[in-house]
């Protein structure tokens, strides 16, 4: 098998960690940076509770900082459930991936590189997210959407190594290190910035 880069390479993907921005584009983002900073927060207490933190201080903060009518139906059930199954906590932990690459588009990490590692989570936990039960005013408020140019060419590179991953798979042919969930993760969260959809209606088409 080959690794990710030499296999997106041959596709004629970019593999550096960061993408060139696309050339003469300006059309905005269908989100505004406030929608993408609330978002990420939503996506971080989902991951908490996926990795057996407490829901309920987690569903008050989020009611205490005005966040909670913006929390989709489907992370509400989640949260609000008595029991949660094993694979409903994992998909709720890998929501953490998304997270990571909404975050990128308001500028809290430098980079996203291939899909090919798992996102830092004690930088995620410790270094940028607000502290629960801590105002998350002033994490929002500083939040600042990337140009489109950059976030165009970063959604094009995500949405073609999605479409050939999925080429890959049928042909028992995927790349040693590729991490799917990750890039599928970061393909959602793409597709939420770029559209209209609610969270929970995001489709991965390719």
């Amino acid at each position: 098998m080959t690794s990710t880069k030499e296999w997106a390479a041959s596709h004629d993907v970019c593999v550096d960690d960061t993408v060139p921005p696309v050339e003469v584009h300006n059309e905005a983002c269908k989100r505004n940076a406030h929608e993408v900073a609330v978002r990420t927060i939503i996506l971080q207490c989902v991951a908490a509770v996926g990795y057996e933190v407490d829901a309920e201080p987690v569903i008050d903060w989020l009611k205490d900082q005005d966040l909670w009518d913006q929390v989709s139906s489907k992370e509400k059930a989640f949260l609000c459930a008595d029991e949660r199954s094993d694979k409903e906590r994992s998909d709720a932990r890998w929501r953490q991936e998304a997270q990571w690459a909404l975050l990128w588009s308001i500028r809290q990490i430098e980079s996203l590189g291939l899909p090919t590692q798992t996102c830092d989570t004690a930088r995620l936990v410790d270094e940028i997210m607000p502290v629960l039960g801590e105002p998350v005013d002033p994490f929002v408020s500083s939040a600042d959407l990337r140009p489109p140019a950059e976030i165009l060419a970063e959604d094009d590179r995500i949405y073609n190594l999605h479409c050939y991953a999925r080429q890959a798979y049928r042909r028992n042919a995927m790349p040693d290190d590729l991490v799917y969930d990750v890039l599928f993760q970061r393909h959602y969260a793409f597709e939420w910035l770029n559209g209209t959809e609610d969270w929970d209606a995001v489709t991965t088409d390719t």
